[in-house]
């Protein structure tokens, strides 16, 4: 036997509360003669003993994943530590990088400096995975549209100077 969701449980209750009082009614009418038949009585417990039991939330059991057995396709470093690049870190390398050139800079700029001080990549897309990551690193901040700076000179202007300007002298009338 499935076990049914709870708004037909309720519409099933409310059916069997309404058949008991027509029975009722019924027994009312035509007086002790009439005996309810063994089906109804049974059917009406088993509704009241399953609309009383607690209804279990979310996935049915053994509905979710299961664990995979090692070489079962799936990540090939699942249950195993990530390796890390023989350069260091991600964060601080790209913090140096940004430090060394003082502005702000693209993703695409940072990869070049960053090839340059020789860190090695254990990603197979290093420009996707900078992408992605370089908004979260510490010691990183956005500086605009697709623009990523150093914290340490965040505040500073970057060789943008603002121009004085002179009032635009009138022409003279003649």
């Amino acid at each position: 036997m499935t076990i049914p969701d709870a708004l037909t449980l309720k519409k099933a209750m409310k059916i069997a509360v309404k058949i008991e009082k027509l029975q009722q009614k019924l027994h009312e009418l035509l007086g002790a003669t009439l005996e309810l038949p063994p089906a109804t009585v049974t059917m009406t417990s088993q509704l009241v003993e399953l609309s009383s039991a607690p209804r279990r939330r979310g996935r049915p059991p053994g509905s979710g994943r299961k664990p995979r057995e090692a070489g079962e396709g799936g990540s090939p470093l699942a249950g195993r530590p990530r390796p890390r690049s023989a350069s260091g870190p991600l964060a601080p390398a790209v913090v140096k990088v940004l430090e060394r050139y003082n502005r702000p800079m693209k993703v695409t700029e940072i990869l070049i400096g960053l090839e340059q001080d020789g860190y090695q990549w254990t990603a197979k897309n290093p420009k996707q995975t900078l992408y992605v990551r370089v908004g979260k690193l510490a010691g990183v901040k956005k500086a605009g549209e697709g623009l990523y700076v150093a914290e340490a000179v965040a505040g500073a202007a970057f060789g943008i100077v603002p121009e004085t300007v002179a009032p635009v002298a009138e022409p003279a009338s003649f």
